[in-house]
Formats: C-alpha cells, structure tokens, sequence
C-alpha cells in the first residue's frame, strides 16, 4: 500500500497540530511546519496559498476530529441540542493550544450547509423565526468562542484578583465570593453563562426580534 506524501495535504495539517501544541497559534509559521515535515517551505504552496488558507484548513480539522456533536437527533428538545452542540465546540477548542484564538480567528462566518439545514429547522420547528434561529446560534458561538478564548488566555489561571490593598468588609465579602467562583472551576462558569443564555434565548419564540425592531422603528417615528 502507497505511503502518503510527507507534503500531502493531510500530513501537512497534521503537522500544524502538532506546531500549534508546541508553540501556540503565535508561533504557527510556515516555516516550523516545513521543518517539522523536514521539506522546503515552498512545499506547502502546492496545497495552500497562503498562511491564512493554511489556518483556515487547520480550524476545519480541529472542529472535524473534536466538534462532534454538530447535528440534532429526532426528537431533541432546541434547548438540548444547542446544549449539547455548545459544548461540544468548546470542546474541541480545548484540544489544541489556543484553539479559541484558532477558531476566532480562521476567516468569514462560512457555516457548513449540511449542518446548517437540520440546525436551522430544528430551531424553526420549535417555534423560532428563521431570523431568530440564525441570531440564536451566532449568539451561543460567539458565547462559547468568547468563554473558551478567555479560559485559554487568562493569567493567573483564571482566580479574580481583588486590590490587596482593600480591607473593608465589603471588599472581604466579595473575596470570598471570588474565591468560591475560582474554586468551582471554568467549567462550572461556563456551564452557568450557557444555561441563562438558553434560556434567555427561548424568549424569541414569544417576542420575535423582527416584532421587536417593528416596534421600535413605530416609536420612533410617532
């Protein structure tokens, strides 16, 4: 059986997964990647145009090995599947260094179709607007993207820092609030933010954002 090309397409984005854990999205060149294949740098051009193409070929795959749950199952409530589908992501962004920046930074709001579909009608079967349906999950990625970037990024491992020099009671209080809030850990944080932005969500279905922004413009035109 043939032996796959150490420049073929795969083997390359492979190899940025590997360059991203040693040295992070900064240190993803070009240049390490070829090193690591042990090829010439102009290599990578057969398969990539560019850096940028090359990132945007290494976010697909990051989302394709660990964003698994990207489609409804029959019968799933809207409020599970984005859920379920939230999680996932976040995921999947964990799994590599700065996968947060990764996907953030990876190129046009390019949705896959075959996934898009079932996401979108499950959400309009449920009783969403198409509009709002859109809106519903662009909020709950940016949420997660957002979340997952700060985790990956925070300094002193995630602890909120209060100005030592504040010895009031007030300020106390709110240490040991903080204290409690770093020691239930990032995914508990997460987990709380996700739940009342779902919910917040459901209140579409009532008060459709197309309803809302028709009121609006009515006032003020009145």
């Amino acid at each position: 059986m043939p032996q796959p090309s150490r420049t073929d397409r795969h083997a390359i984005i492979a190899a940025a997964i590997h360059v991203l854990d040693d040295r992070g999205l900064d240190g993803l060149s070009l240049h390490a990647i070829a090193a690591r294949l042990g090829i010439a740098q102009p290599a990578l051009y057969h398969h990539f145009a560019s850096k940028a193409d090359l990132i945007a070929a290494v976010a697909d795959e990051v989302l394709d090995r660990w964003h698994t749950d990207r489609i409804p199952v029959e019968g799933e409530r809207w409020q599970d599947f984005l859920t379920r589908n939230a999680r996932s992501l976040r995921k999947a962004m964990l799994s590599v260094r700065d996968g947060g920046r990764l996907i953030a930074s990876a190129g046009p709001r390019s949705p896959n179709i075959d996934n898009a579909i079932p996401q979108i009608g499950l959400l309009e079967a449920s009783g969403f607007t198409g509009t709002d349906a859109v809106l519903a999950y662009i909020a709950v990625s940016r949420y997660t993207i957002g979340a997952t970037l700060e985790q990956q990024t925070a300094r002193d491992g995630g602890a909120i820092i209060l100005p030592p020099e504040r010895t009031d009671a007030a300020t106390a209080h709110l240490a040991q609030l903080a204290a409690t809030v770093t020691a239930l850990g990032p995914d508990h944080e997460f987990e709380v933010g996700l739940s009342a932005l779902i919910h917040g969500l459901g209140e579409l279905i009532a008060t459709p954002t197309t309803d809302t922004l028709s009121r609006d413009a009515r006032s003020a035109r009145s």
